[in-house]
């Protein structure tokens, strides 16, 4: 499956999460999932404003501009946000096209990878937190194998992924969480 395509799975998951929060969910705090973590380790409400602003921001990264150019994004329903997000993904022709991000240039290809594995994580955080059962399922699991284990290593080593441990059954979704720490 291609970063678009996965881009698009994942991001459907992390939304129906968010969709799925319960009244009393709000101020639930997910485990972290990354070594430095924008989603777990503070309420719901602030994970979920961190991932709307990141979706916000996602059409103008991708059609090249820098945060400067793209000023501050207007944040609205995240539902809204989500399908502009996989709407500028869908419109990507060019995945060695750069991105300017705040920590310096990428290709898309790359910026879509982040994403990507950003979505997939947080939703699995927030559901295990809020009870909800968890999008994170094989086909999901299996497209995102495939495009992090080439990083997985690299990505550590930067103090992104958590250190890996072994995975509860040979299933993508259990491969995946335990090459993520999780």
């Amino acid at each position: 499956m291609n970063p678009v395509e996965t881009f698009r799975l994942a991001d459907r998951a992390i939304e129906g999460v968010v969709l799925g929060i319960p009244d009393d969910g709000w101020g639930r705090v997910p485990e972290p999932v990354f070594a430095s973590d924008p989603v777990g380790g503070r309420p719901v409400r602030d994970a979920v404003a961190h991932l709307a602003r990141d979706e916000a921001w996602i059409p103008s990264q991708l059609a090249g501009e820098t945060m400067a150019e793209a000023g501050e994004p207007d944040v609205g329903p995240f539902p809204d946000l989500a399908r502009r997000a996989r709407a500028a993904a869908e419109g990507v022709d060019d995945l060695a096209a750069t991105v300017h991000c705040s920590f310096g240039d990428c290709s898309v290809e790359e910026y879509l990878w982040q994403l990507i594995v950003a979505r997939t994580l947080g939703a699995e955080a927030l559901a295990r937190v809020l009870g909800l059962v968890s999008p994170v399922d094989d086909e999901l699991a299996g497209a995102v194998l495939g495009g992090l284990a080439p990083r997985a290593e690299l990505w550590r080593s930067v103090g992104i992924l958590l250190p890996p441990r072994a995975a509860a059954s040979p299933s993508a979704r259990d491969r995946l969480l335990a090459l993520c720490g999780l």
